[in-house]
């Protein structure tokens, strides 16, 4: 095999990983610039010079591995290009496809090929193997597997994990003749801080919050209660109060039930798209739900330039902004601030502006 041969096939296989390993990622097809691509094919030792490395790239483009037109990169011009639809084609084809030692049913082989598609093809074909194998336990210890918790029932057949029963595609789960729902509901934990005489009950989206109230005094005039985040525990404990505990200093006396027919019900959680959201879901479970006052100089400081862009860096990465493309995170208050808003409603004009920007976003 000449050198040339040699480094066309080299520089095939480093650009078909890197297509793979972005398109898994974004699920867009990379594309590069071929001067800046010849570049790095010499600094990583795909070719051993970049007059080498145009050669191969001509030679891709010639057998149709690259969307090149012919004869265009002879001259060493810059373009863009990338893989020919009939390379990206075959790699998606070959990613979507589960291996033949999985042992999987036609049912179970459809769905495993779109979790591979959501990441599972990031996966080792051993650990593959090991989630399949777990699934079939699973399943063949059904009905009795179903008296545990999904959390439990996922670590003790799942490669250890407790988040798997939950993450997986459900489609994928069900094709194993698992049902996701049927497992052993477990109780939902709340912190709480309540007082023999409540005036009112603050829900409050994170913990450091919640021990910012509690470490101000207002528990000993409001119940407080954390939703630790996205309003999945206390949606949860709303729809269901029989599985509700509640933790902390004076919880034990009084149940989540009789704190939500207190006559003001307020909610504090971060201003921004996600938050509103989360106080949108409660709040179609306790209509007489409102947002707190304190949400008042988070809104304030967002209109005046102030906050943080919804990015990864800021947790908030997966947000759709709608109307709201920044946000303001709640443990901004001051003690101060806290202590003179807390139990109060936001006014209504103000609270419906707010939600306006999530609901026609």
């Amino acid at each position: 095999m000449s050198e040339l041969e040699q480094s066309a096939r080299a520089a095939q296989a480093w650009l078909e990983d890197e297509w793979c390993r972005l398109f898994r990622r974004s699920r867009k097809a990379k594309r590069w610039n071929s001067a800046s691509l010849v570049r790095r094919w010499k600094q990583t030792g795909v070719c051993d010079s970049e007059f080498i490395a145009w050669k191969a790239l001509a030679d891709l483009a010639r057998q149709g591995v690259v969307d090149a037109p012919p004869g265009s990169l002879e001259s060493q011009v810059p373009l863009q290009l990338g893989l020919s639809e009939k390379a990206a084609h075959r790699l998606r084809q070959t990613m979507a496809a589960p291996n033949a030692c999985l042992d999987l049913t036609a049912d179970q082989a459809t769905s495993w090929s779109r979790a591979l598609e959501r990441g599972l093809d990031e996966w080792s074909l051993a650990d593959q193997c090991r989630l399949a194998e777990g699934l079939r336990r699973l399943a063949a210890d059904l009905p009795s597997a179903y008296l545990l918790t999904p959390f439990q029932a996922s670590a003790r057949y799942l490669l250890g994990s407790s988040k798997l029963l939950e993450t997986l595609p459900r489609e994928l789960v069900r094709a194993f003749g698992i049902d996701p729902k049927a497992f052993l509901a477990a109780p939902t934990w709340l912190l709480a801080e309540v007082p023999e005489m409540p005036e009112g009950l603050l829900l409050i989206e994170n913990p450091q919050s919640f021990e910012q109230a509690q470490r101000l005094g207002l528990g000993k005039r409001l119940a407080l209660v954390c939703a630790f985040g996205y309003g999945l525990s206390l949606g949860e404990a709303i729809r269901d109060n029989g599985r509700v505990r509640l933790v902390g200093e004076g919880a034990p006396c009084h149940g989540l039930a009789r704190l939500l027919r207190l006559p003001r019900l307020t909610y504090w959680g971060d201003l921004d798209a996600e938050g509103l959201r989360i106080f949108l879901r409660l709040k179609s479970q306790l209509p007489g739900l409102r947002l707190s006052a304190l949400m008042a100089p988070l809104a304030d400081a967002l209109r005046q330039g102030s906050g943080h862009p919804l990015h990864r860096l800021t947790g908030k990465e997966g947000q759709r902004a709608a109307r709201l493309p920044r946000g303001m995170d709640q443990e901004w208050l001051e003690d101060k601030q806290v202590l003179a808003l807390a139990g109060l409603p936001l006014s209504t004009e103000l609270e419906a502006r707010w939600i306006a920007k999530v609901e026609d976003g």
